[in-house]
C-alpha cells in the first residue's frame, strides 16, 4: 500500500479496521484465507467447510469504498457483498449478482453482523446459510422446503427504500 492510500481515508485500506476484523479469522484458517487488495474494494477469500458437503466451498467476502449495491442506511463495512457457491437455488440470494443474502440490513446491530463481530463470525453465518440452502433444498426447495435459520421478508417497503 502506498501512503497515499493509506491517507485516503477509506476504512478498508487501514490497518487498524483490517487487523481487529481478520485476526480470529487467521486464527482459524491460516494462509488459507487470501486478502485481493484493490484501490477500490477488498476481498477476503477462504475455502469453509460445510457439514453435509464433501468439500471446502470456495468464499469470498468483498468490502467496498463505494459500493455498486445498495446498502439500505449501513455504512458500507457493515453490509459487504459475500459470494459462495455461486448459482445454487435458494430463497435467500441477492437477484442481481447471486450473493448471499445473510442478515436483514435494517434489523437492530445486534441481530445483523458488524465489523466488531470479526470475520470469522461472518465466514461461519456463511458456512451456516450454505447448509441452510442444502437442507431447504433437500427438503422441497420451492415445494415447501424447511428453512432451519430465521428469515425476514424479503423487499423493503416505499417508505424504507
Amino acid at each position: 500500500m502506498t501512503p497515499e492510500q493509506l491517507a485516503s481515508g477509506w476504512y478498508g485500506l487501514q490497518p487498524a479496521w483490517q487487523i481487529p476484523l481478520e485476526a480470529t479469522a487467521r486464527r482459524e484458517h491460516g494462509g488459507r484465507l487470501r486478502l485481493d487488495i484493490r484501490p477500490d474494494h477488498i476481498a477476503s477469500k477462504v475455502p469453509i467447510e460445510v457439514p453435509g458437503r464433501r468439500h471446502p466451498v470456495s468464499t469470498a467476502i468483498a468490502f467496498y469504498r463505494r459500493p455498486p449495491y445498495r446498502c439500505w442506511g449501513l455504512p458500507p463495512e457493515e453490509y459487504p457483498r459475500v459470494y459462495s457457491a455461486p448459482g445454487e437455488t435458494s430463497p435467500h440470494r441477492m437477484p442481481e449478482d447471486d450473493a448471499l443474502c445473510l442478515y436483514y440490513p435494517l434489523a437492530p446491530a445486534e441481530e445483523r453482523w458488524r465489523p466488531v463481530d470479526g470475520l470469522l463470525a461472518l465466514l461461519d453465518l456463511v458456512r451456516n446459510h450454505l447448509f441452510f440452502e442444502d437442507y431447504w433444498r433437500a427438503t422441497g426447495a420451492l415445494r415447501g422446503g424447511i428453512w432451519l435459520g430465521s428469515e425476514q421478508p424479503h423487499g423493503f417497503r416505499k417508505d424504507a427504500a
